[in-house]
């Protein structure tokens, strides 16, 4: 016959292995949660006027590299898209990359100043490896989010269109973000 004790002891051993099973699972569920919803936050879509404007320059001019807004003023904490479209004009295989580089902050003064972090960090876009066929085009985001302590200036920052051989492709694309 089983001693009452152990009974209770075991029982006791099992609740507890639940409650520790539940926390880790709920630990989980909220990691994520918050990694899906930074996924989500770099696919936002861009508006119908970018998009309408990158048709333009790439299918109606045969531009290869296009980024047809390329200013936006941005309160510190708050965040802005900007819309560039990549044409594979051919003779250059079909595998591009995308990215993203801070040139130089102006200040209100006009003077250029130095900063302790890289604003390119604050940059969130598609960096993969993408496949376009000869004649294709594709349009991405990049989402510039500003921090709370970021200093009130002009940032200048820089798209490139890179090819697997490190070669730029089209030319660089300029685009500004005046912080307030």
């Amino acid at each position: 016959m089983m001693n009452p004790r152990a009974t209770i002891d075991l029982s006791l051993n099992m609740i507890v292995i639940i409650i520790i099973s539940l926390v880790i699972l709920a630990g989980g569920i909220v990691l994520l949660n918050n990694l899906i919803g930074g996924a989500e936050e770099i696919k936002e879509q861009l508006d119908q006027r970018t998009e309408q404007r990158l048709n333009d320059l790439l299918v109606g001019q045969g531009q290869q590299v296009a980024l047809p807004f390329h200013t936006a003023a941005v309160q510190r904490g708050e965040r802005h898209i900007f819309g560039i479209g990549i044409l594979n004009t051919g003779e250059v295989g079909t595998s591009f990359k995308l990215q993203v580089e801070f040139d130089k902050l102006i200040d209100a003064q006009g003077n250029e100043a130095a900063l302790t972090v890289n604003p390119a960090e604050w940059a969130r876009y598609n960096s993969q490896e993408l496949t376009l066929l000869e004649g294709e085009n594709v349009k991405e985001s990049i989402l510039i989010k500003i921090p709370k302590d970021a200093p009130s200036g002009q940032y200048f920052f820089k798209a490139r269109v890179v090819l697997p051989s490190g070669e730029n492709y089209g030319n660089a694309q300029r685009f500004y973000v005046a912080v307030k």
